[in-house]
């Protein structure tokens, strides 16, 4: 009677030490969800019918409003955006036309999928602007002159960034992340790639950086 009484304890101290232990890997896990991350990155960018990458660096603030599910911020800043358009004429000779800028890209949206302990994937959709800034156009070859008497005109640029994110977490404290996307640019500016605006591209985009959460 007495061995059965003991059993009994032991059972109902294991079964409420367990139950414990849940709530608690619970709440560490809701507190987790709830962090704020923030981080920065250096990116590249990809223009359709250019022959050159663009470099940029850039920030972003994350809120992680449950495990699976989060809202984000991010700017981001290309220093030298160039493209260029240029041909080969008959006699062998390249001619063409390089237009220097600045872009600024600011972006706001959601991501969404699947977070373990270490790594998480989730998939990315961000609404925003894109602005670029005239710094000069140069020549590429011999015959050009005629070129450079077509100044560009920007004008800010609504941007769609559709994408994937890999995240990995070293500790509770560090976020290593990867991107990987296309970002669609509506272009109302007289400038390349759309020679008198109406257009939309397809810009291949990518970036690695390091956050921390608190």
């Amino acid at each position: 009677m007495r061995r059965s009484k003991w059993v009994r304890s032991i059972a109902v101290v294991a079964a409420v030490g367990l139950a414990s232990m849940m709530a608690g890997r619970e709440a560490c896990a809701q507190s987790e969800t709830t962090r704020v991350d923030i981080g920065g990155q250096i990116g590249v960018l990809r223009l359709p019918d250019s022959s050159g990458t663009n470099v940029g660096v850039g920030g972003r603030v994350t809120i992680n409003l449950t495990r699976w599910l989060g809202v984000e911020s991010e700017y981001q800043f290309v220093p030298n955006d160039e493209f260029e358009q240029s041909s080969v004429l008959a006699e062998g000779s390249v001619a063409g036309i390089r237009y220097e800028r600045r872009r600024s890209t600011a972006l706001f949206g959601v991501k969404a999928g699947y977070r373990g302990e270490r790594v998480g994937v989730f998939a990315r959709a961000r609404p925003g602007f894109t602005t670029l800034t005239h710094r000069g156009v140069d020549c590429l070859g011999e015959v050009c002159a005629l070129m450079l008497l077509a100044v560009p005109e920007y004008r800010r640029e609504f941007a769609l960034d559709l994408g994937g994110v890999v995240e990995v977490y070293p500790s509770t404290r560090w976020v290593m992340r990867t991107d990987v996307g296309a970002l669609r640019i509506r272009h109302r500016s007289s400038a390349p790639p759309c020679a008198s605006g109406g257009c939309t591209s397809t810009n291949l985009v990518a970036s690695a950086g390091v956050g921390i959460r608190f």
